[in-house]
């Protein structure tokens, strides 16, 4: 088990990796390129684990390189933001942030989220990933990614530590084609007793709520399908296989790209917001703005 390792050689590594090449870090290090390259020898064979790969006459990062280079980057950032305390300058150095979007979330009320991000001067580069919920955490675990943004808390299934943020929520209603609009909006919501729904993945949150409500009206509605990708469930609302929920909050936009019309409201059930963010960001002011701003920007 390793106790304990040389941060001068880390530090050393770190330089490479940042640079691309030895021969670069070389010139920042003020050493000799063969006395770096022995250096980082001697991590390697410390941590068991090969850091880079040669191809051609350049260095590649393994996966474990990589993610050594993610803690080593937060590592060494801090100490300098530490460094810049004790002589009562601090300012923020500029940094790439990789945002991890889970793939349901409404592109536009994403993009009123990322604004601020995108016009802040402290951030060089703003990398956004879509993906599945649960994958984009994992991918954060392992320092690939720093913030998520997702519509469901946390799974208490995964093996994972972060911390979890609520930026909002919207009331959900019920949207269809002209066909049900016409047909259930008068006498909505008793108007969908025996008629076709289109929900969310079964268990989600969302399907849960709207269980219950219909449950306390004492209504029964054909599900039709339980469809996890969001764009998919309101394109077969559309085709007109049944009814679906969606938030309030993109009414407009939903009704501007599906030929889909708003039948009513549900009481009592809501779609969540949130970010993720390691416990390593959760006193940065970059992610405290980003919150503050998410919160007053939609909600």
């Amino acid at each position: 088990m390793i106790t304990s390792i040389n941060y001068n050689h880390l530090y050393y590594f770190w330089q490479v990796s940042r640079c691309g090449s030895i021969s670069a870090a070389s010139k920042i290090l003020h050493l000799t390129p063969q006395t770096i390259s022995s250096q980082i020898g001697d991590l390697e064979h410390r941590l068991g684990k090969a850091l880079f790969i040669r191809e051609g006459r350049g260095l590649i990062l393994t996966e474990f390189g990589q993610i050594t280079q993610q803690y080593a980057n937060d590592m060494f950032v801090i100490a300098h933001e530490w460094l810049e305390t004790t002589q009562g300058e601090l300012t923020h150095l500029s940094k790439t942030l990789k945002v991890g979007i889970s793939d349901v979330l409404p592109k536009s009320l994403v993009s009123k989220w990322l604004a601020p991000l995108i016009d802040n001067e402290r951030i060089t580069s703003l990398q956004c990933i879509d993906g599945q919920q649960n994958e984009l955490l994992s991918q954060m675990a392992t320092h690939k990614l720093d913030l998520v943004l997702a519509d469901q808390p946390l799974d208490n299934a995964l093996p994972i530590k972060a911390f979890c943020h609520e930026i909002g929520k919207s009331q959900l209603a019920f949207f269809g084609n002209t066909h049900w609009h016409k047909k259930l909006s008068a006498d909505f919501p008793h108007s969908l007793h025996d008629q076709p729904v289109v929900l969310p993945a079964k268990g989600s949150p969302v399907s849960r709520a709207i269980y219950f409500w219909l449950q306390e009206l004492g209504l029964e509605t054909t599900v039709v399908g339980h469809v996890d990708d969001s764009a998919l469930m309101k394109a077969l609302g559309e085709q007109g296989f049944g009814v679906f929920p969606a938030p309030m909050l993109v009414k407009d936009e939903i009704e501007r790209h599906f030929d889909v019309h708003y039948i009513g409201a549900i009481d009592n059930a809501y779609q969540h917001y949130y970010a993720f963010s390691p416990d390593r960001l959760i006193k940065d002011t970059i992610y405290s703005e980003f919150i503050k701003h998410a919160q007053q920007s939609a909600f």
